[in-house]
């Protein structure tokens, strides 16, 4: 609907607010009432004022008059136009400062009016049904999330909207348009490789879903879920750019096509499968051949578990993965890539978890359990495909005149019948036949391999035609990407009438021709997901003549992820996966590059503003592969480029491509991400710094506190709303509001410090307790995890301060000669020179040199991360128990955390690290051993290749 003013007389500008907030106030009842009567209701969205552009322009005018002349507190009553006007704002809204750009726009607009706004925002929720903001990010930005949901979708973020719809338009049915909360939760799931302001707009999964159905909706076609013109200016925005208006077409033809079809089977009385159905998060399970058998298991693409489960998601970034059966853990973020494989030096157990995360919570590690698991044991069956290779047949069915291996657990004897022969399996715990089935099977032999659990299956077979299937285990388990036909084959060599199909609840009677071997058909709007195909074949009377399943997988298509998919010329991965910009740069998260080794590729760094304006572009040559060593050192080279010191504090993102023509090219981009607290700098004319907190939080308690280099435990209260200026070397700034927290390690004056003595940061240690070495951890945390400017003196300046608590650390539990010790070490051109004074000073036991002994003699064994905690793992268990520490199997991690990386001890569980603490500080032999394993590692290895782990 829409309302013109032209015949009102003019009016003062209250009677305007008036006016405009009565005619609002029916407008939205009338929404209201309408959307309570869905099912389930739908919100009202502020955006949803269908007022005519003059009439737009006349409720601003009046908005903007009465702040500017003081009339807010007139308006009490006449508050409607006020909400209009902020998701105006909102609609507009870009990703910068929204408050900015709000003042800007409206004269004399004051911060303390802003819960004024808030409030009444609430009050639409509770009288016309209006949305109400919901997920972490209005936990944090508690009053700019109202007026932002209320612009529906702000224009920055249409075109991503328009581009997910198009991407996932594959995987659409008839009820998921049906149903807009689990299409949202679809799309949710979708947008992982979108920008982080994208994905928090998605986590509201109840608002996309009922926006996206809104957009799908046929030209000129109604929806219930949105006003008529809010959907046109919406469409109307998205058409004013090409890319963005073809998304949106074709999204919209895929949705009216899945809106026609309709089922045509004959519904029965079909019951649900009992039996288990693999998931898509499964493992698939494979062999290959050399000189004998090797088990592998080919890894899911953990992302789905993005949307719904951000906890799972954070931890699988960060920590790493063990494999029931695998010697080498998986890297963090190994499992959000595609096409991860393992090679098991035991079997995995069925009744053991097979995927869990060294740092994931229970509950992660729970989820993890259940949604990736191996076949039931304890036999295996794989069908060979050629010479070398053999898939999991996961249905267990075998067919007359095929070839097979069967692998069992090794205290079970083969199934007796004569084609069965043992064969070398390169896996601890199981043993392996290979299976030569004749092509008729007596009955005392289909009774041997079904006592076995396999299944028998001769006169009919089930096989995808036409479009290749995006995976086919040759018998039982086909997978289809979602809007793709599923075109299936019936053979048999019997005469049937007709087949009977039952799949997904719903029973299908299909005629076959006479004559014919086999029967045609495809499968349509099947939901993503795991499925049973059963078909019996009828002959005369319907008698039954055989009996067949197959498992239909249907996936979600997947865009090409950023960085390149395996299999491609170039294929770049970051490590933890999607890392921030402050990750990115900070060391914190490598990036490999894989390629045709030798390549001469170029790497490309791109910093843009806040509008995705170009900053600047550094170009380096690099020679394919790329691996963490070398990342490191181009890293570094590049973060002191002055080009890019200018430009990274104003940067928001960045965009990493390597590319080398005629091979391929892999991109991603890293953000800086939307934070409500951000430490921002300038420098004055000679060099000095002045720190300002940008803080969008609107919570009203923010602190921040200030440690200087030299008192870095010593934290110094700074007004949040005041600039203030940072000494010449730096410090360590860190603003808090509620859940909200930024640290950052504050640029230096060069210019000053150079003419300064050399930093001598005082960390004093108090009571011999394990509080006080936590209180030492948590301050190493501080200084270690926040962001790094542009700048190698704060660098530097960080490492110091690092490096003085650690010395205090270590005094405080290994005593004074220990720390005596480590000084030599720090201060030594080559630290290997004193291996042997660091193991005479484990301890004088006999028990402690044997310790210290086996130690050095592993150290060159431990030069990767992953070797040194297993190793440690394995030199340290035994003699836990006489230092008072039994059935805590995660010790030896610790110590290493301990020895190397402080700060992260107190992400342990309290009451765990406080146990082992106490018994490390009554036997500091512990920490020592702990301490000279990562020491003596460091110092045999490359100065730029020790990774930041110990």
């Amino acid at each position: 609907m829409s309302f013109a003013m032209e015949d009102a007389p003019s009016s003062s500008t209250v009677e305007s607010l008036q006016y405009f907030h009565e005619t609002l106030d029916s407008h939205f009842g009338d929404l209201r009432d309408a959307r309570a009567k869905l099912e389930p209701s739908s919100p009202v969205f502020a955006l949803e004022h269908d007022l005519s552009p003059e009439d737009l322009e006349l409720l601003k005018d009046a908005v903007r008059e009465a702040i500017k002349s003081r009339y807010l507190a007139r308006c009490r009553e006449a508050w409607l136009p006020f909400v209009v006007y902020a998701a105006e704002m909102g609609y507009g809204y870009v990703g910068d400062e929204y408050w900015t750009t709000f003042s800007s726009l409206t004269p004399r607009w004051t911060s303390q009016e802003r819960s004024t706004i808030r409030a009444w925002f609430v009050r639409f929720h509770e009288r016309y049904g209006g949305a109400r903001p919901t997920g972490a990010w209005a936990n944090h930005f508690r009053i700019i999330a109202w007026p932002i949901t209320h612009a529906v979708l702000p224009t920055y973020l249409q075109r991503y909207l328009a581009q997910l719809l198009f991407e996932f338009s594959g995987a659409l049915t008839s009820e998921l348009l049906d149903d807009p909360e689990a299409l949202g939760i679809r799309l949710a799931r979708r947008a992982s490789n979108y920008t982080e302001r994208f994905r928090i707009f998605c986590e509201n999964t109840a608002l996309v879903g009922q926006l996206a159905v809104a957009l799908l909706s046929g030209e000129n076609e109604p929806t219930p879920y949105l006003s008529a013109a809010t959907l046109a200016r919406i469409v109307d925005g998205l058409s004013k750019e090409q890319q963005a208006h073809h998304w949106l077409k074709s999204a919209r033809a895929s949705a009216s096509r899945v809106r026609g079809f309709q089922s045509t089977g004959t519904a029965g009385a079909a019951q649900p499968a009992s039996k288990y159905l693999p998931r898509a998060t499964d493992p698939r399970l494979f062999l290959r051949y050399d000189g004998g058998w090797n088990a592998h298991a080919e890894l899911p693409d953990l992302t789905v578990l993005g949307a719904g489960m951000e906890a799972a998601y954070s931890q699988l970034r960060v920590s790493r993965a063990t494999v029931s059966g695998v010697t080498r853990p998986i890297p963090p973020s190994g499992l959000l890539y595609p096409g991860q494989e393992v090679q098991f030096a035991r079997w995995p157990q069925p009744d053991q978890p097979f995927l869990q995360l060294d740092r994931g919570d229970e509950e992660t590690n729970r989820i993890l359990a259940t949604q990736c698991v191996i076949t039931k044991g304890p036999w295996w069956l794989f069908r060979r495909q050629g010479t070398g290779l053999a898939i999991e047949v996961k249905g267990k069915f075998v067919r007359p005149g095929h070839e097979y291996v069967l692998v069992g657990v090794d205290t079970l004897s083969a199934p007796a019948v004569p084609w069965c022969g043992q064969v070398v399996i390169k896996a601890g715990g199981v043993k392996a036949y290979r299976f030569l089935v004749p092509p008729q099977l007596s009955e005392s032999e289909k009774a041997a391999l079904q006592a076995a659990g396999l299944t028998v299956v001769s006169h009919v077979a089930i096989r995808p035609v036409g479009i290749v299937a995006s995976a086919w285990d040759g018998e039982g388990e086909a997978e289809w990407l979602a809007g793709e036909p599923a075109m299936l084959g019936i053979r048999s060599d019997l005469l049937p009438n007709r087949a009977r199909v039952v799949i997904a609840g719903a029973v299908y009677f299909l005629e076959w021709s006479p004559g014919e071997p086999e029967l045609l058909f495809t499968l349509e709007g099947l939901p993503v997901g795991t499925h049973e195909l059963g078909v019996k074949l009828l002959g005369g009377g319907d008698r039954q003549l055989a009996a067949g399943s197959l498992v239909v997988t249907i996936r979600d298509p997947q865009v090409r992820p950023e960085g390149a998919a395996i299999g491609e010329g170039i294929r770049a991965l970051a490590t933890p996966t999607r890392p921030t910009l402050a990750e990115l740069w900070d060391d914190r998260a490598v990036v490999t590059v894989d390629g045709p080794p030798g390549t001469e590729a170029v790497l490309r760094v791109t910093l843009r503003g806040g509008q995705t304006e170009p900053l600047a572009e550094l170009r380096r040559s690099v020679r394919l592969p790329l691996e963490e060593g070398d990342w490191r050192a181009m890293a570094k080279s590049i973060r002191t480029d002055q080009r890019f010191a200018n430009a990274y504090d104003d940067a928001e993102s960045c965009v990493l491509t390597v590319a080398r023509d005629g091979v391929g090219f892999a991109t991603f981009t890293c953000e800086r991400g939307f934070r409500p607290l951000r430490l921002r700098f300038a420098r004055t004319h000679d060099g000095a710094v002045v720190a300002t907190l940008v803080d969008r939080t609107d919570s009203g308690n923010t602190s921040l506190d200030f440690y200087d280099i030299e008192a870095p435990l010593t934290a110094i209260q700074k007004d949040p709303a005041k600039p203030f200026d940072v000494p010449p070397r730096g410090g360590l700034a860190i603003a808090r509001a509620g859940d909200a927290v930024a640290a950052a390690i504050l640029p230096t004056n060069p210019n000053a410090v150079l003419r300064m003595p050399p930093a001598r940061p005082v960390v004093s240690s108090g009571a011999h307790s394990s509080s006080e070495v936590m209180r030492l951890a948590e301050g190493h945390q501080r200084w270690i995890t926040a962001e790094l400017p542009a700048d190698a003196f704060a660098a530097y300046e960080q490492q110091i301060v690092g490096d003085a608590i650690a010395r205090a650390i270590g005094t405080l539990i290994g005593g004074s000669y220990w720390a005596a010790i480590e000084r030599k070490v720090a201060g030594a051109q080559d630290a290997a020179d004193h291996l042997e004074g660091m193991q005479d000073a484990v301890g004088i036991s006999t028990e402690h040199k044997a310790l210290a002994s086996t130690i050095a003699y592993s150290l060159y064994k431990w030069l990767k991360p992953e070797d040194l905690l297993l190793g440690f793992h394995e030199v340290i268990t035994p003699h836990l128990a006489a230092h008072g520490i039994s059935g805590k199997p995660s010790t030896p991690h610790f110590l290493l955390m301990l020895a190397g990386w402080r700060g992260y001890i107190t992400e342990w569980e309290p009451s765990e690290a406080a146990f082992v603490l106490e018994q490390v500080l009554k036997s500091p032999v512990l920490y020592r051993a702990a301490r000279f394993a990562v020491l003596g590692r460091r110092a045999l290895n490359d100065a730029d290749g020790v990774e930041r782990s110990f």
